[in-house]
């Protein structure tokens, strides 16, 4: 009989409520509310543009280096081998560098039409610790190789990137057989 007018008073608003529970009677959600007017509800659904650079996951990196490898391979341009090279080393490395600490950054540059993927993707590792954005390997699209090299650019929007994160670009782990020519653009540009 107890536990019943125990149960009935909890029911009852009593004046200690509001000193116990002060804001019980608040509205607990508020949803931004957009007016009438259609070109506000417009601007409010489209998504941002992201710029030249876009990030990637290494599955996507792996699936445009191997399309790329056999779209090279299929075509009846001679390509040198170190495309090849290329290609393959990062077709690996998206296997093996998989964690957080890697980045792999696609550029699509506004001056070409950019259907057939992005100009270059690359493959950056940030060191945490000693706050170092580093190059790890650079492919280009054999689809744009025609084109003017965009590679200078791509290097203004990284050192952009690196200098609003207040991290250091570094690039002089492109200095190997395979990627000497990217690192000598940078170096000499």
């Amino acid at each position: 009989m107890f536990t019943q007018f125990i149960f009935y008073l909890s029911f009852m608003i009593s004046p200690f409520n509001n000193f116990i529970y002060p804001n019980l009677n608040t509205k607990r959600t508020s949803f931004p509310t957009l007016e009438n007017n259609y070109t506000l509800m417009e601007q409010s659904l489209e998504p941002p543009s992201g710029g030249e650079l876009k990030l990637m996951t290494h599955l996507s990196a792996e699936i445009w280096a191997h399309n790329w490898i056999m779209y090279i391979a299929n075509s009846d341009i001679d390509y040198d081998d170190h495309y090849y090279l290329d290609y393959f080393t990062m077709k690996g490395m998206a296997n093996m560098y998989t964690s957080s600490d890697y980045f792999y950054l696609g550029f699509f540059p506004d001056s070409i039409i950019t259907n057939q993927g992005p100009k270059y993707v690359g493959l950056f590792k940030l060191e945490h610790k000693s706050r170092v954005f580093s190059t790890k390997c650079i492919i280009e699209n054999p689809y744009y190789m025609n084109g003017d090299s965009e590679l200078d650019i791509f290097k203004e929007y990284l050192i952009a990137l690196t200098e609003s994160a207040f991290v250091f670009f570094k690039y002089t782990e492109l200095n190997t057989p395979g990627q000497v020519r990217y690192y000598l653009e940078w170096k000499f540009k």
